[in-house]
């Protein structure tokens, strides 16, 4: 067996009390979480109870190991709060409050002074702590073995407290905010908390930590150019429903803006700026809660000074601003918390909202990013998944306008095995390239599809799928606890059918139960399928009379669609006699279907028609919708 020399990290000054407060955490763990950290110098990688999680690298300064803070509030649960004004960082940790600041060895404990072994650093942004402050002041186990550099942390998670609203990795030495990408920055006052933030970055709003008053800033872009005082002012106005209680245009020789000041009938008062570069706009809102605050000349010189410091200009470079951008060259980084979920996409692009997945696409639609986290099935592998993903599209998709352009590759992907496939499909009008990828984390699993521009140069098209790969992380231990059982819709019986009941007009016919259907009016029923859609109704009627209107409407808009009667015939489905047309036609260069059934029984008329983009006409859609026609029933016999 071998035996490793392990050395204990601990200060001989302080060891009586470093003994005291582990005895405390030690019988805190009986009842609270056990948490045990393990991490490595110079490595950007820790496990939290044996989950992975991306850290700053931890490594060797002033003879002392340096972790970064966020381990402490990640890991441990500690509270943070950082005090610009006195560029103090506060730490919260099972009852004791600890401040201290980068570059200093002096440190306070419940208002005591404590001497750190070593001074905390910002590196790469991140605030950087010694070792030492959690078995000298928080009463951690830390264990380092000198030999291999593998560091162990041991302790309880605290109870969660209430958030402070933005990391305050980053937020040392600043006492400006603003946004690099979108150019424009103000003043950081102490309490001014961070509390929501668009994807784009267009908008952002602020909130005190006092609750006297809310901020926020939303940025317009393509608006019309070199408005005058009037044109942005009526801006203002028109977006607000309140009382207004000034307006008017300030003609300031740095930065001329509108200004709005309203109130509404709660009592809170509004003061609402319009600020124009280019053609983008900027609205910045200040909100005062209590009106008494905004008559007080002391109290709103305050908040008149902090809307004074508004400037649209970004001063790059400088130390003391905080960068509200995620963007980093033509990329944005984008983070879905409760899944753990981190990576770059396209700086210009937009995140749509999807149950299913996360998406985000190009302005033409003709791009995208599809990540989904789904449950993992037992006993599933990769290879498994991907020739399942490849039958899937084979069934979606007509042969003519689908590609398999390589097939299952070995690859890498958010530190854990992965498989990578290419396919080209076409929706008749364009074709689209793209680079898929199936990895598991844990019970999940986690397919992205990548679809881009088949013209781009092969540079532009690497680019984008090895930024994304190479940035896409996935932590289980950062993941929302509340997360549970994903069912995976790709594994919906497609031909799992749900009877349609029309009671009045004796007639019934099944449908596949997961077509979604779109809300109407009166006796007609439109559901939406893959690449197309279908129309139920049932009413009084003459199926001839149908036939010739529907004919009619055919040939008026033959020169729009390219509309060709390819089949028109009649038919008997059910004991019914009717009428069947088949009509194909061209909608800006993509083909499309339509087949149209009018039934006629006794005094009702029934029609269902299927309208349908050629690309998704698979035997399996065409089996599909005549098992629909076979499903038609009629409950009255005459």
């Amino acid at each position: 067996m071998i035996q490793r020399k392990w050395q204990v990290l601990c200060v001989t000054a302080i060891l009586s009390a470093a003994l005291m407060t582990n005895q405390s955490v030690l019988a805190a763990e009986s009842s609270a979480q056990r948490v045990e950290v393990k991490l490595k110098w110079n490595t950007a990688q820790a496990t939290v109870n044996g989950q992975d999680m991306a850290i700053e690298q931890p490594y060797l300064s002033q003879d002392t190991t340096m972790i970064p803070l966020s381990l402490l509030t990640s890991a441990f649960g500690a509270g943070l709060q950082y005090d610009s004004q006195n560029q103090m960082i506060e730490l919260s940790y099972n009852g004791k409050v600890i401040k201290l600041s980068a570059g200093s060895k002096q440190a306070w404990v419940n208002s005591s002074p404590v001497t750190l072994t070593a001074s905390p650093e910002v590196k790469n942004g991140k605030t950087m702590v010694p070792l030492t402050l959690l078995t000298q002041v928080m009463g951690l186990q830390a264990i380092v073995d000198a030999k291999t550099k593998d560091v162990s942390i041991v302790g309880s998670k605290q109870e969660e407290i209430a958030a402070a609203g933005v990391s305050l990795d980053s937020d040392l030495g600043k006492t400006m905010i603003g946004d690099s990408y979108y150019g424009w920055s103000m003043k950081y006052p102490t309490g001014l908390v961070k509390d929501s933030q668009s994807f784009q970055g267009d908008y952002v709003s602020f909130s005190d930590a006092k609750s006297t008053y809310e901020m926020y800033i939303h940025i317009v872009d393509e608006q019309p150019e070199n408005l005058s005082g009037t044109g942005l002012l009526s801006r203002l106005v028109d977006s607000s429903d309140y009382t207004v209680l000034s307006k008017g245009f300030v003609n300031d020789p740095k930065q001329p803006y509108a200004r709005l000041i309203s109130k509404d009938s709660g009592g809170w008062v509004y003061e609402e700026r319009a600020y124009q570069s280019g053609d983008r706009i900027f609205y910045v809102t200040l909100v005062i809660y209590d009106e008494a605050d905004f008559r007080n000349p002391a109290k709103y010189s305050g908040y008149k000074d902090l809307l004074d410091s508004f400037s649209l200009s970004y001063p790059k470079g400088s130390p003391t601003v905080k960068d509200l951008s995620t963007v980093e060259g033509n990329f944005r980084w984008y983070t879905q918390e409760d899944m753990g979920l981190k990576l770059k996409v396209p700086a210009n692009w937009q995140n749509s909202y999807n149950q299913a997945f996360t998406q985000f696409s190009s302005a033409d639609g003709r791009q995208w990013i599809k990540v989904k986290v789904t449950s993992k099935e037992e006993g599933l592998t990769l290879e498994d998944w991907a020739k399942r993903h490849e039958q899937m599209y084979r069934d979606q998709i007509h042969e003519s306008y689908l590609k398999v352009d390589s097939a299952p590759a070995s690859t890498m992907v958010a530190g854990v095995p992965a498989i990578e496939q290419k396919f080209s499909s076409s929706d008749g009008a364009f074709w689209y390239a793209e680079h898929d990828f199936f990895f598991f984390k844990g019970n999940y699993k986690v397919y992205v599809e990548i679809a881009y521009d088949p013209e781009a140069s092969e540079q532009e098209k690497k680019e984008l799928v090895q930024t994304i790969k190479q940035s896409l992380t996935v932590n289980q231990s950062a993941m929302n606890p509340a997360m549970g059982e994903i069912a995976d819709d790709d594994l919906v019986d497609q031909d799992q059918m749900a009877t349609i009941k029309f009671a009045e007009q004796k007639f019934s016919i099944s449908i596949p139960e997961h077509w979604k259907e779109i809300r109407g009016e009166g006796i007609t029923k439109t559901y939406e399928f893959l690449g197309g859609n279908a129309m139920i109704l049932a009413g009084s009627g003459k199926a001839a009379t149908v036939r010739k209107e529907v004919e009619q409407s055919i040939k008026e808009n033959s020169s729009s669609y390219a509309y060709l009667i390819k089949e028109n015939k009649p038919i008997t489905v059910a004991g019914a006699n009717g009428y069947k047309l088949y009509v194909v036609g061209n909608n800006d260069g993509a083909r499309f279907e339509k087949t149209i059934y009018l039934l006629e029984k006794g005094k009702n008329m029934y029609m269902i028609a299927f309208t349908f983009s050629e690309w998704v006409k698979t035997k399996a859609l065409e089996q599909r919708l005549q098992k629909i026609i076979d499903s038609i029933q009629f409950t009255d016999g005459k």
